[in-house]
């Protein structure tokens, strides 16, 4: 049985709640999903919309006042501002109203539009975000809205686990730009505590007196891995260096009695050369082996077509198979499973209907 099987969840998307409905659709919920948009199947409605009962938008808005009424949940997206009136909520004591806003209520943007671009160069994301002699970079897709929308889930279940011990309803406030600033956590709270702005070190941890590099390349892509002060960690590295005889004066290295983060900028670019060339010679499988086998703390960046092709998250059933139109596509499926099996049927991304159409919850249950 689906975690939130019974659950009728009513979303009015624009980009901030669409992701956070989509999770409750993986749970189990039946969400019926309007928007403002015209009919499309882009990136973002394939990725966000599959699970949902798609809707057009109605031109009069009290035509929502039944779906309302038999609604637990109802998801609005004030992207660019309110669409449901306080009116017709009223009397619906045990309906969940999550309310996600660009800005919060109550400072000094309330009300104003955003954009995930906007909301990612406010976060400050941006600014600590690409190379720092180079313009500032925002993160692919549309990244602030899924921040967002995963508050929205979040804010939904703990608000339906509320009702079921309280019998009562709620409104949820969630801020767009505090959800995003929450995935910038370490320079809001640097500049909280010292008042010092952080800056883009593009591939570079800065730590102390110098920066470690961060991504590498390797003989078939890249991987991610810093020295870092911890004494095994780095021996367990050298160690494998020196059986390929490749370690050079790392292998000299007493690495207990030192501090990396104290070591000189060039003497780090010496160190570093000689791992560059050595994960050079070496794939990210091989080199991932090792992480995994002698706790080298390195990760294997893998390429989108190995995530969808990758059998650890196939056994997982990560991916659940979406057709829209003549194609078949692998998108991320449910939040976790529980029970036995993990197969999933084919799922359609289903086209967008008039409001007129609408049946009842039962229908789409």
């Amino acid at each position: 049985m689906s975690q939130l099987q019974g659950i009728r969840v009513l979303e009015l998307s624009d980009g901030l709640v669409d992701l956070g409905g989509r999770m409750l659709a993986e749970l189990g919920a039946t969400v019926i999903s309007l928007s403002r948009s015209a009919p499309q199947t882009d990136a973002r409605e394939l990725a966000w919309g599959h699970g949902k009962h798609r809707f057009t938008w109605p031109e009069d808005i009290s035509a929502l006042s039944r779906i309302l009424e038999e609604a637990d949940l109802l998801l609005e997206d004030r992207r660019r501002g309110p669409i449901i009136p306080d009116a017709m909520l009223t009397g619906l004591d045990q309906l969940i109203h999550v309310v996600a806003r660009p800005y919060s209520a109550a400072g000094p943007r309330s009300g104003h539009v955003a954009t995930d671009l906007t909301l990612m160069a406010q976060s400050g994301l941006m600014h600590i975000t690409g190379d720092p002699d180079r313009p500032p970079l925002r993160f692919p897709g549309e990244q602030a809205y899924a921040l967002t929308g995963i508050q929205v889930a979040t804010a939904g279940l703990m608000a339906l686990h509320a009702r079921r011990r309280t019998g009562c309803g709620q409104c949820v406030e969630v801020s767009a730009l505090q959800a995003t600033t929450l995935a910038n956590y370490r320079e809001a709270i640097m500049y909280e505590w010292t008042g010092r702005i952080g800056n883009r070190t593009g591939n570079r941890l800065v730590r102390g007196k110098s920066g470690v590099r961060q991504v590498w390349p390797c003989a078939d892509g890249h991987v991610t891995w810093s020295m870092i002060d911890n004494p095994n960690m780095m021996r367990a590295v050298i160690n494998v260096l020196e059986q390929h005889d490749a370690a050079g004066e790392l292998a000299e290295v007493d690495w207990g009695a030192i501090l990396v983060a104290d070591m000189p900028q060039d003497v780090i670019g010496r160190w570093e050369a000689i791992l560059e060339a050595f994960f050079a010679h070496h794939t990210k499988g091989q080199l991932g082996q090792w992480s995994l086998e002698l706790g080298w703390g390195l990760s294997v960046i893998h390429d989108l077509d190995e995530v969808r092709d990758s059998a650890h998250l196939r056994e997982r059933g990560l991916f659940v198979p979406i057709r829209s139109g003549d194609d078949e596509i692998p998108l991320p499926g449910p939040l976790f499973h529980h029970g036995a099996g993990h197969d999933v049927p084919v799922r359609t991304l289903m086209p967008k209907q008039a409001l007129d159409d609408f049946r009842g919850w039962e229908t789409y249950a």
